[in-house]
């Protein structure tokens, strides 16, 4: 789903990432710390760009929690660095007519951050391309926190991760469980039952 070609790549990423909609939208450049030489570095969520009845609104995170500092994984520090080069070309080749600061990481080919709800909008075409079942941009967060979960993370990091207060909050709504692992949890339950 995600290619080298879709010039909005990074911000799917931040999405598969766990970042909400309105902080990959309220993402700025200034807030991301990129290695030179390797694919490593850190994002801070520090902006959050939210739709109120249509009109975006630029505020702080959600929570207290919301704000905090991820590192990145190589894929997405690539994805970031392919992006900002690319808006660095799209800003060269319209001199006075890119309209846009520079600040924003998710920008227009004319430097304007993206409205929150074209995010979505974007999305859910990208998943029709993909000719995969609809999917919400949200619910990729909640991929994020279920295949982390998968992987062994403690729920106390998945949680932080996330921006969350609550670790239950985030077990209860962001954590899904796959029929694999539980056909593994029944295979572990079965050795230990039979061994009795």
């Amino acid at each position: 789903m995600l290619t080298e070609n879709d010039r909005l790549g990074h911000a799917w990423h931040l999405a598969l990432a766990g970042l909400r909609r309105g902080e990959i939208s309220g993402l700025r450049w200034s807030d991301i710390e990129l290695d030179a030489d390797r694919d490593t570095g850190t994002l801070t969520v520090a902006h959050n760009r939210v739709s109120v009845g249509g009109q975006v609104h630029d505020k702080n995170p959600k929570t207290e929690r919301s704000a905090r500092t991820l590192p990145l994984t190589p894929a997405l520090a690539k994805a970031l660095k392919r992006a900002k080069a690319v808006q660095a070309a799209e800003r060269l080749r319209l001199g006075p007519h890119y309209v846009g600061m520079g600040e924003h990481v998710v920008v227009d080919d004319a430097g304007r951050p993206y409205h929150p709800d074209t995010l979505s909008d974007l999305w859910r075409e990208l998943c029709g391309a993909a000719t995969v079942s609809q999917i919400r941009l949200h619910d990729a967060r909640h991929s994020c926190a279920s295949i982390m979960h998968a992987q062994g993370v403690p729920i106390a990091v998945i949680s932080a991760w996330l921006g969350h207060a609550d670790p239950a909050f985030t077990m209860r709504i962001y954590v899904h469980t796959q029929d694999d692992a539980l056909k593994a949890a029944a295979a572990t339950l079965q050795k230990v039952v039979t061994r009795s």
